[in-house]
């Protein structure tokens, strides 16, 4: 959805009040949360829950209204949800096993294009659907120690692994099926350490499409004790797709990288009000194939974020800036393709965006979220390299608003 111009700034106002009235009016909770910890799923494997065996519903509903107005990307809205039901037996101490299904539905529909989704999915006609989106789950949680898990099957992915906005759209984990493959999960005093591979595609013999994985690395190395007034740490993430494989008939072999390195301090004040703030500076890079669509073949990026945890409700702003920059996963407001104009990129573009979340934890195993963003652009052109022609943004059309409403519904049935 696009809104006129007139109404922006009413918007904008509505925004900030439904803002202000779930923090004014909100719970009071001690245990604070944010929509990451909303999105996310606890990979502990608890030694005293040998031999149960559980059914577990784990679902998601959500209302997602982006309002874009710019050049990089039309609005539209996600109204819907996902469902997996699953069967968890944990036979041992240290191995958690999970079997069932993973279901997506948006409502107003009853077809949807028959194949993975890394996002939005784009229609590719009748002869391509499916009346129902359903995918098998398989999980293997091995705690090889106290520090360190293994996982095999559907991984835990999305929000789990940490990423910066500019690396991953935290929307994914509305849209994107779960991602599948091996996990090496280390947590220590002063190391958290996450190691995947997403297997995307798989080929058989003549087929016509791509092999497809995913390659991704999210640390935090931690300066000092995370329960410090004053905690230091500096994250390192890398993600590398490669596409292409020996007996792939598409030809070509296609890796792009993205990477990113960065500092942070996080005050941790302990107020009845205000818990923490954290600042945190990163410095992105990206590498792209030679001989793919995309004219430019590395760029970088500099993202610094300010954020007030406040009991449960968060207010955080940051600033970009990039130069060629292209993003995998990431937000597109962070990259330097144009969604909107075919064919144009956007060159040395800078911009702000303000972000406002709310958790209401209205039970165990059952949780309520609002968030609302604006990004705002402040510099930056768009360039069309057939024609070499380039040209300002507008900016009449620099405002972009986006508000989401969250449930998250995570109850157990304890059978043996």
């Amino acid at each position: 959805m696009i809104f006129k111009s007139g109404n922006r700034k009413r918007n904008e106002m509505r925004l900030i009040i439904v803002c202000a009235l779930f923090f004014l009016f909100g719970n009071e909770a001690v245990n604070c949360q944010t929509i990451d910890s909303l999105f996310s799923s606890d990979p502990t494997v608890d030694a005293a829950r040998q031999g149960e065996l559980a059914v577990e519903i784990d679902n998601l509903t959500f209302f997602k209204d982006n309002e874009f107005n710019s050049s990089f990307q039309e609005g539209y809205t996600l109204p819907g949800f996902w469902l997996q039901l699953k069967a968890a037996y944990q036979p041992l101490p240290n191995l958690r096993l999970e079997a069932g299904a993973h279901s997506l539905w948006f409502w107003g529909t009853n077809r949807y294009p028959a194949y993975a989704y890394r996002g939005l999915a784009t229609w590719n006609g009748k002869e391509n659907a499916h009346n129902v989106h359903v995918l098998p789950v398989l999980r293997a949680n091995i705690a090889v120690s106290r520090k360190l898990n293994f996982v095999m099957g559907n991984i835990y992915g999305g929000t789990n692994h940490g990423l910066i906005e500019p690396l991953y759209n935290p929307e994914l984990n509305l849209s994107s099926d779960p991602e599948t493959g091996t996990q090496l999960l280390f947590n220590s005093r002063f190391l958290d350490f996450d190691m995947w591979l997403d297997w995307q595609s798989f080929i058989f013999k003549n087929d016509t499409h791509h092999e497809s994985f995913l390659y991704g690395i999210s640390a935090k190395i931690k300066a000092n004790d995370e329960n410090s007034s004053f905690h230091v740490y500096f994250p390192l993430q890398n993600l590398i797709q490669h596409r292409g494989g020996e007996i792939d008939t598409m030809g070509g072999v296609f890796t792009t990288m993205n990477s990113s390195i960065g500092a942070g301090v996080r005050y941790n004040i302990n107020h009845k009000i205000l818990k923490n703030i954290t600042l945190e500076a990163d410095l992105t890079f990206n590498k792209n194939p030679e001989d793919s669509d995309i004219p430019v073949t590395g760029g970088r990026g500099y993202y610094g974020k300010l954020a007030f945890q406040l009991k449960n409700f968060n207010i955080s702003t940051s600033y970009w800036k990039s130069d060629d920059f292209i993003s995998m996963y990431g937000n597109p407001f962070y990259g330097s393709l144009s969604f909107k104009n075919a064919g144009m990129y956007f060159e040395h573009q800078s911009m702000l965006h303000l972000l406002a979340q709310y958790v209401y934890p209205i039970g165990k195993g059952f949780d309520l979220g609002v968030n609302g963003d604006i990004f705002y652009f402040l510099t930056g052109y768009l360039y069309a390299p057939e024609t070499d022609t380039k040209r300002y943004f507008e900016f009449e059309n620099n405002r972009n608003y986006s508000l989401g409403i969250y449930l998250r519904i995570t109850p157990a049935f304890l059978l043996k």
